[in-house]
């Protein structure tokens, strides 16, 4: 019985070095992006939370 080996190239053998540093970069631009959008999220929830424990802290007071 023979063997036949077949020797795939390696992604980076086939594309350029500068394609992949442009779509890393792309990638970090794009992750940045998600990011402003989660901590935009948080800020706005964090001022929700300080609003409604603001409103616990308001009491009513009876005047005679």
């Amino acid at each position: 019985m023979r063997e036949v080996k077949i020797i795939l190239p390696e992604l980076e053998d086939i594309l350029p070095d500068e394609f992949v540093e442009h779509m890393l970069k792309a990638t970090k631009e794009i992750l940045l992006a998600v990011r402003t959008i989660i901590d935009s999220g948080l800020d706005k929830v964090e001022a929700l939370e300080e609003v409604a424990k603001a409103k616990k802290d308001i009491k009513k007071i009876e005047i005679e």
